[in-house]
């Protein structure tokens, strides 16, 4: 077998240490095994062609959701299966795969090579395997990039400094024959039931049905933003009055303000010119180790 490791080496709070030596250490001596680590953002995506190329058997992403999402876009619909060690500080789509962070235990699931398929979203030209996030959402994301602590007490500063000025967004969202129009204080789209940092804004979600799980939340004022916080912690968004949820195969957002439309896609915030994005479902599109 020929496993070839892409390394994210800046992932989380970059205290992982994946050599080669190290690699090679954990697996028979009949296997090869390649290391490329990514200097440069999208970097990744390079090297899994490179991967490719070089007819690896496996390619595993070792880093956080970012780098996971980019190895994996250039690997829907291929034949050859992802692995993960998750590196990062979120690790939302590993935490639905139960795929631990210990690095012994992950490649130990990866040499066990049980493959499983999974759906993949796609917005535009870019794919999700974890979540995406509209209004709020992005917001918050944007602002934990830009902080410097990679943690969860980093996304939660980042969520407190969003919500003391974030005003909803009109959306208007064309979903199977329904037009819905509102200003919208959060729309959440999810293809696993973890967001990251163990949160779970869609507890119901499946990676392999075939379908994105849609969470909507109107308006909220002050008190409402507050216990929509707390409903979030405790897994129980279905008691806020606001909030709709529905499993769709598809649905387009066009946005009212005259602005482009900004998202974040897997923990990366991603912004557009576009006024109107169409989201969608790709059932079985990526072979995954679990």
């Amino acid at each position: 077998m020929k496993y070839i490791f892409i390394v994210n080496p800046n992932s989380g709070n970059a205290k992982h240490e994946i050599s080669l030596s190290f690699l090679k250490s954990m697996f028979p001596s009949g296997d090869e095994i390649v290391l490329k680590k990514t200097i440069y953002q999208f970097h990744a995506k390079e090297l899994v062609q490179e991967a490719i190329n070089e007819k690896a058997d496996v390619i595993v992403a070792c880093g956080g959701d970012g780098t996971i999402n980019e190895v994996a876009s250039a690997l829907v619909n291929k034949n050859i299966p992802l692995g993960v060690i998750p590196a990062g500080s979120g690790n939302g789509l590993a935490a639905n795969l139960n795929i631990p962070k210990d690095i012994n235990k992950a490649i130990h699931i990866i040499k066990n090579n049980s493959i499983r398929t999974i759906d993949v979203g796609r917005v535009e030209d870019n794919y999700f395997f974890s979540n995406l996030g509209f209004g709020i959402d992005a917001e918050v994301i944007q602002a934990y990039e830009q902080n410097q602590k990679r943690t969860i007490a980093g996304y939660f500063d980042a969520s407190v400094k969003t919500l003391l000025n974030y005003k909803s967004k009109l959306f208007r969202l064309y979903i199977d024959d329904a037009i819905i129009e509102k200003d919208f204080y959060y729309l959440f789209c999810s293809n696993s039931n973890i967001a990251g940092y163990g949160i779970s804004f869609t507890p119901q979600a499946d990676l392999e049905d075939g379908l994105l799980d849609l969470l909507m939340i109107e308006d909220l004022d002050v008190f409402e933003q507050f216990y929509f916080s707390v409903l979030v912690l405790a897994k129980k968004i279905d008691l806020l009055d606001k909030a709709r949820y529905k499993q769709v195969k598809k649905f387009t957002i066009e946005s009212l303000d005259g602005n482009g439309i900004s998202y974040q896609l897997d923990g990366e915030f991603q912004t557009t010119r576009s006024l109107k994005v169409k989201v969608e479902v790709l059932p079985k599109a990526l072979n995954i180790i679990y």
